[in-house]
């Protein structure tokens, strides 16, 4: 069985460089790495082509002449890989032990080769600490409940598995430019019948350091003074949209589901980020997401009954005062046990 590492690139080429330093040591035979480069303005091409003459595995590259945006690029690099699934990485992200794909290729013999998945993660600067989005190691299921209790998943997209097959019957660029392509992607499988498992080995190194130093990330451009405050949404309603129109295109969408998307949404993602904000000293930020995230101003909120909209607003201000209210450091304390509760 043939796997593929895929890559959808943009600039950072030393980290990535990194990352297939790190894969090159794999016990697996059978890999292809495949790099999409969306018009990176960095010397991503040159590295590549220089790489591609001694690297172990052999690695195919494509690149865009215009920046194509990261959903595109996403979908490409699976486009162009040849193996019977495909595990998809971030460009500062790699694989956390030498025999990661070997743990994957075994799991996907045993259970009948499942469609779709996705793995565990540890970050760079503290690999004892697994980040817990699977509870287990097991293939989980199929059908709108599933693919709505599992969506957050793949937000991330380091450590999600696609059997190529699968994937090539789904894919589509109806989501492009959402920036969530691949939750679309995964929960359309999912609803579809196409079969969700997960790993809770954490295959996933993520965040890499290069000379002492990660990447920016989202907690580098967060509001942390009062006056860089702004109403913001962190895409949680391009998540709602995106949800929305999967259940809806693949005839699943009852009002029931769309008022647990909501739910969902309000109960546990929102809550989830204000704390967030808050234990990275970044109040303004939790009271920007708070405020522009009231429900009303989400376009699918009119496609709820009346009493659906009553109740959501009752959670928005329930679940965001108990956020602003809980001490970030209780949370973080317990939060792997508050995540597998979550994902019952």
């Amino acid at each position: 069985m043939k796997i593929s590492i895929c890559f959808p690139q943009y600039n950072r080429i030393n980290f990535l460089l990194k990352s297939l330093a790190i894969i090159e040591k794999q016990t697996y035979s059978s890999l292809e790495i495949v790099v999409s480069d969306d018009a990176s303005a960095d010397e991503t091409p040159l590295e590549i082509g220089r790489l591609q003459k001694a690297y172990r595995y052999p690695i195919v590259f494509h690149r865009f002449e215009t920046n194509q945006g990261y959903d595109r690029n996403y979908r490409k690099s699976i486009e162009l890989a040849s193996g019977d699934y495909c595990l998809t990485l971030g460009n500062d992200d790699s694989l956390n032990l030498p025999d990661a794909i070997e743990r994957l290729a075994g799991f996907l013999k045993a259970n009948d080769f499942p469609e779709i998945g996705f793995s565990n993660f540890v970050e760079e600067n503290n690999p004892s600490e697994v980040i817990r989005r699977a509870a287990t190691t097991a293939v989980l299921g199929t059908g709108p409940q599933l693919a709505l209790r599992h969506y957050s998943c793949f937000s991330f997209c380091g450590g999600l598995i696609f059997k190529k097959s699968a994937f090539d019957h789904f894919n589509t660029d109806r989501y492009d430019r959402s920036v969530y392509a691949q939750i679309a992607l995964a929960c359309s499988m999912v609803c579809s019948g196409c079969r969700l498992f997960s790993l809770s080995e954490p295959l996933v190194l993520k965040d890499l350091y290069f000379d002492g130093k990660s990447q920016h990330t989202y907690r580098d451009r967060i509001a942390k003074k009062w006056k860089d405050f702004r109403r913001v949404d962190g895409g949680l309603k391009s998540v709602i949209n995106v949800l929305y129109t999967v259940f809806k295109n693949t005839g699943t969408m009852t009002p029931r589901l769309l008022y647990k998307v909501f739910g969902k949404i309000y109960m546990h993602t929102l809550p989830f980020w204000i704390l967030d904000y808050k234990y990275n000293h970044a109040l303004p930020e939790a009271c920007g997401i708070c405020l522009g995230m009231k429900p009303w101003t989400v376009p699918q909120f009119k496609h709820l009954s009346a009493w659906g909209r009553f109740k959501i607003i009752l959670i928005y201000l329930a679940f965001s005062f108990a956020a602003f209210v809980t001490p970030s450091k209780l949370f973080y304390r317990h939060k792997n046990w508050i995540y597998s509760l979550v994902k019952r």
